[in-house]
């Protein structure tokens, strides 16, 4: 059967309010009514979805009809990207089971520059904001903006570091876009939702789950063409954050530090198993030198 193109936005929109599926359950549902999206599915990823989820859905999608779909896809509160929009982001695209509908506030079109995600410590030293200062400079000279989660510590310093330097920052956030986690990200989170882009694939008064973060985490990988990570223990969100960039082919940058800190265990491990060691933002440009 062949649909309107409201209609795919439509059930794609509805999926992403519909709550009690997982990111798998939602593909599976979309693949089986647009065919457009075959092209994503690999081998080993279907999922079970019950005759009675299904039917709870269906009753979601058709309470929903009534609504005109110019509101459905944006507000003053937020914009509305689907994966089958032309401006949807290739790099994120074509990273495993992508997000099937972003909701944004502030420039999409920052989601088409090269971006490197920025990962590191919650509570970092002094060395993770003197790194920040050293590497971000010659990035920002050359085009290249700065993806990052808006969390305490490491995250909030690259951003306003950034944002300082005149450049441009993406924060991805594991809340809707009304909510503000941890609420020390507050201010910024408003700043950059109208001078730079803040998105997520949660709609507006979803609140933080502990699970919403690794999968924030695949989307700022996702975005991203390398990851560079600041400070990390060995068991840390940021290394999440480098295997999933790692899992998509996209380069994995750590800066070395103390052997003495727990703080830099988790960059000198990735750099044992072949991370990119960073001591300079022209560390990055080397492997990019297709940026003008």
């Amino acid at each position: 059967m062949i649909h309107t193109a409201e209609y795919r936005d439509r059930l794609l929109i509805d999926l992403a309010h519909f709550s009690g599926l997982s990111i798998r359950q939602r593909w599976q549902l979309a693949y089986e009514s647009i065919p457009e999206l075959r092209v994503f599915q690999k081998d080993g990823t279907e999922a079970f979805v019950s005759a009675q989820k299904r039917n709870t859905f269906l009753r979601f999608q058709s309470s929903r009809s009534i609504m005109p779909f110019n509101k459905l896809i944006t507000s003053e509160d937020q914009q509305i990207l689907t994966i089958l929009s032309a401006s949807y982001p290739e790099a994120l695209r074509q990273s495993f089971e992508p997000p099937l509908v972003l909701f944004y506030k502030g420039d999409i079109s920052l989601v088409h520059m090269p971006l490197i995600a920025v990962v590191g410590a919650r509570f970092h030293t002094p060395y993770a904001f003197a790194a920040l200062k050293h590497l971000l400079s010659p990035l920002i000279e050359n085009g290249v903006g700065v993806v990052s989660g808006l969390a305490r510590g490491v995250d909030a310093l690259a951003h306003q570091l950034v944002i300082e330097r005149g450049g441009k920052t993406v924060g991805v956030i594991g809340t809707g876009l009304d909510q503000y986690y941890p609420s020390s990200s507050r201010s910024l989170q408003i700043s950059m939702q109208s001078s730079q882009l803040v998105l997520s694939e949660y709609p507006l008064a979803t609140r933080p789950q502990r699970h919403h973060f690794p999968q924030r985490n695949r989307i700022i990988a996702g975005l991203a063409r390398g990851t560079l990570v600041i400070e990390a223990k060995n068991k840390s969100g940021s290394l999440i954050t480098a295997r999933m960039a790692l899992d998509e082919g996209r380069d994995v940058f750590a800066v070395p530090g103390s052997i003495f800190s727990p703080l830099s265990k988790g960059c000198n491990t990735l750099i044992q198993a072949g991370a990119i060691p960073c001591t300079s933002g022209e560390d990055i440009l080397a492997q990019w030198k297709d940026i003008d």
